[in-house]
């Protein structure tokens, strides 16, 4: 059973009850007090009785029979008559009394009875003129009224008592579905919704009660667990992706390992190579065609041996000779030795540093090679007639994504305007052999290399593409300590 419905049966049968009990005290009042006026009526009875038996005596019946009939016209609901206890049944003045009633009246006292007739209730006196005599003043009392009050009283009450349970039973239906039924359907809607994990939207329950502040509650406990299922989402796929990487990380030790024992075991090999292909192609006795596959063995040789270097780079990273340098100079000094590839691919290649030196904390040749890796990488994305833009200066960032707080920093852009990179392959640009150029054309071993040794200068590099519109390569780095005050040689 609902609870509203049982507060309105709760209420409804206590209400019934405190009636009840009041109707029965109500009842009983006028009881009382109609039994009081009886009693009074009595003693005043009992005072005429003396008048009418003074008056008996003193003046004679014929003198008592007047004056009773007298007063007796002027009484509404009163009879007044005389009975002969020596009448005969259906003689005039015969009354119907118990033999134990003739016998009190014969000795002189006063009776009262209570008569019924015909469902019309009576009192009845019979006043005996004199002990001894037959004649007897009998005095009925009509009670119509009276009963008919007390009748009518507890009608009255039996009526009021329905209306009063009838309305507080609608009253508490109502208030109960409103105050309490419709509140705890939606609270329990809302701890379903909460069991099958959805802990959005709020109940908004504006009573300003306890049912209010339960709603309150749960709304706050809604909310607060589903900060936590995020933030255990947000740690469970961070470490997910902290395991994946650490797994991806160990692939890439082991492929390190197997690509060092590689290239070291290759490495003798290329290098015979190279100097045979060398020494054919400076043999003027062989062919112009033999010498032409000699150069072809040379170059592809000396490639494959760059390409074994930067395994082992990777792998094995040399020890860096770190040192205060200007990394408008690195960047001059790439820029000038890519310059030539550049125009040969039609490409323009441009440097804007803004003025002074930019000292960082650095090692001139692993910076040189990072810069290198990025501005080739930006040339052979460039379409010909492209523009390769070199930018180098000083921003202040407010975080870092190491956690490091607000600073001065030192950017390197490298901007193209080529193909760009497609949305999905940007996470893995950074990783050991990914590389969106052609064959032959790449590693995908640049942009690794790159990012470990900015990551160990103490800096972090960034890459941000859209197809059609080109690729932006950004590199953060340190400033050397009391650099700042260092302007001079500026591009």
């Amino acid at each position: 059973m609902k609870l509203a419905r049982k507060i309105t049966l709760g209420l409804t049968a206590t209400v019934l009850v405190v009636m009840a009990l009041y109707a029965f005290y109500l009842s009983r009042h006028h009881v009382v007090l109609f039994e009081g006026d009886i009693e009074g009526a009595q003693t005043r009875g009992e005072a005429v009785r003396l008048m009418v038996q003074q008056i008996w005596r003193e003046d004679g019946p014929a003198r008592t029979r007047e004056i009773v009939e007298r007063v007796a016209d002027l009484l509404e609901d009163v009879d007044v008559r005389w009975i002969d206890l020596a009448a005969k049944p259906g003689a005039a003045g015969y009354a119907a009394l118990t033999p134990e009633e003739r016998h009190e009246l014969e000795a002189g006292r006063t009776l009262g009875l209570l008569r019924d007739a015909d469902g019309d209730p009576r009192r009845v006196w019979y006043v005996p003129m004199e002990a001894g005599s037959p004649a007897v003043l009998e005095v009925t009392r009509d009670l119509k009224r009276e009963v008919s009050f007390v009748r009518t009283s507890q009608t009255a009450i039996v009526a009021t008592t329905l209306l009063v349970v009838l309305a507080c039973g609608a009253t508490a239906l109502l208030l109960g579905y409103w105050l309490v039924g419709r509140p705890m359907e939606r609270l329990r809607d809302r701890a379903r919704r909460a069991g099958e994990g959805d802990f959005s939207g709020c109940l908004d329950l504006r009573q300003r009660d306890e049912m209010g502040e339960l709603g309150a509650e749960i709304d706050e406990m809604c909310r607060r667990i589903a900060e936590a299922n995020e933030r255990v989402a947000a740690e469970t796929e961070a470490k997910l992706a902290a395991l994946e990487r650490a797994r991806h990380a160990e692939r890439l030790a082991s492929v390190g390992r197997f690509a060092s024992g590689v290239a070291h075991e290759l490495g003798t090999p290329l290098n015979v190579v190279s100097a045979r292909a060398k020494m054919i192609a400076s043999d003027l006795q062989e062919s112009a065609s033999a010498r032409g596959h000699a150069r072809v063995i040379g170059e592809q040789a000396t490639r494959m041996t760059e390409m074994i270097r930067q395994l082992l780079d990777l792998s094995r990273r040399r020890s860096s000779r770190v040192g205060a340098g200007s990394l408008t100079q690195v960047a001059r000094s790439v820029v000038d030795n890519l310059r030539p590839l550049a125009a040969a691919r039609g490409v323009e290649v441009v440097l804007e540093a803004t003025a002074g030196a930019l000292v960082v904390r650095l090692d001139a040749g692993e910076m040189q090679q990072v810069l290198n890796n990025v501005v080739l990488n930006a040339i052979q994305a460039s379409p010909s007639a492209g523009r390769v833009r070199i930018a180098v200066d000083e921003q202040r960032v407010d975080a870092t994504p190491r956690g490091g707080g607000e600073g001065e920093w030192v950017r390197v852009v490298v901007e193209d305007h080529g193909d760009g990179i497609a949305a999905e392959d940007l996470p893995h640009v950074f990783e050991p052999f990914f590389t969106t150029k052609g064959p032959g054309e790449g590693t995908g071993l640049g942009l690794a290399i790159a990012e470990g040794i900015v990551e160990d200068a103490g800096g972090w590099i960034e890459c941000a593409s859209e197809r059609g519109r080109g690729t932006r390569i950004t590199i953060w780095l340190p400033p050397a300590a009391g650099a700042y005050a260092a302007r001079a040689g500026s591009a």
